[in-house]
């Protein structure tokens, strides 16, 4: 087991997951950092959208008549020039949506890395440092995640799940046109939604605690410490799963609170709305992402309480097992040349 381990991890007689926010709130260069970054991405992309906006409104529509929504009769006029910058910002969008990904894969060392270590300050440097130390390892598991969530795809939406509806109602190739009710082809597919979003939260998870234990462990393997996290989620499932359905539940919550004030605001923008409505929208925008990133960072976390509670050390060779001396004086190495004897 990896001695380097932060006191709050051992904190006693509290609940795992509000013992991992309150650690996680208490990390605010980190969890700012892992803010900016992707709204700095995101900033990249908008810059082309917001040139072409100034250049299609300057003298052409009466200041604040647009606000409120772009009508159809605005999207007709320019839709050609729409679809072209959506083409033109295609490929920049898929550009960056994938080094946001790739931030997470290094933010993911950063977290373990921080809640991992006993020395207290500098969390940022920490971060930045456990990002680089794990990131081949933890791209290696980012990389099984896609595989595994692309196999449960093919599950759900594919020939195994069209041949089970072939057993069990007679549709063939899926079709659900056989059923005798509407409610019934729609219960068949909240069931097949249901069950894949189960199977891609378990997958989230799995990959969660997979990172924690090589973290842990300080081994390599993606692949091993994947499947010993299956074993381990299937061995106990309550004490892994329930810190993490706790802290979706929370974040959950706060994100529909923030969405649900923001939808109301938005609705109630009109022709004399300023600029503080839209800052206001601006900022609960991002209110909502940073509450995931700070609940991110929980889990991180919380899987590494659980896995510490869990995940047996390794064991670790006996660094005198090819020496030979007295306890606390010289000792010497043992090879095969040599002949030693013992005398009484």
């Amino acid at each position: 087991m990896n001695p380097l381990v932060d006191e709050d991890l051992t904190a006693p007689r509290q609940a795992v997951f509000w013992s991992a926010l309150r650690t996680t709130l208490g990390r605010t260069p980190v969890w700012l950092f892992c803010w900016v970054v992707p709204l700095c991405l995101a900033l990249v992309l908008s810059v082309p959208w917001r040139l072409w906006f100034d250049q299609v409104l300057d003298h052409r529509y009466q200041p604040g008549s647009v606000l409120a929504e772009l009508d159809e009769n605005f999207r007709v006029d320019h839709a050609d020039e729409l679809s072209a910058l959506k083409q033109g910002t295609s490929g920049v969008a898929a550009a960056l949506a994938l080094v946001v990904m790739l931030f997470g894969v290094f933010a993911s060392g950063g977290w373990l890395q921080v809640f991992l270590e006993r020395t207290q300050g500098h969390s940022l440097r920490r971060f930045l440092w456990g990002g680089a130390r794990y990131f081949w390892r933890f791209a290696r598991v980012w990389l099984v995640t896609l595989a595994t969530l692309a196999l449960f795809g093919w599950i759900m939406y594919g020939w195994p799940w069209k041949f089970v509806l072939g057993l069990l109602i007679g549709a063939e190739d899926g079709e659900l046109e056989v059923l005798d009710s509407e409610r019934s082809a729609v219960l068949v597919t909240w069931t097949q939604d249901g069950l894949y979003a189960l199977l891609f939260g378990l997958t989230m998870c799995w990959g969660d605690y997979t990172r924690t234990r090589l973290a842990l462990q300080d081994t390599r393997s993606a692949v091993w410490a994947g499947l010993c996290t299956w074993g381990l989620v299937l061995l106990h499932p309550v004490r892994t799963l329930r810190p993490m359905l706790f802290l979706l539940a929370i974040e959950a919550a706060v994100v529909l609170g923030v969405g649900t004030f923001a939808r109301d605001v938005s609705n109630g923008i009109a022709f004399e709305s300023g600029k503080g409505t839209l800052f206001l929208l601006f900022g609960l925008g991002q209110m909502a992402l940073m509450w995931r990133g700070i609940a991110r960072g929980a889990r991180y976390h919380a899987a590494a309480q659980v896995s510490r509670a869990l995940v047996p050390p390794l064991a670790q060779p006996d660094p005198w097992a090819g020496r030979v001396g007295g306890p606390g004086g010289p000792q010497y190495p043992i090879d095969l040349t040599d002949d030693y004897g013992v005398s009484v």
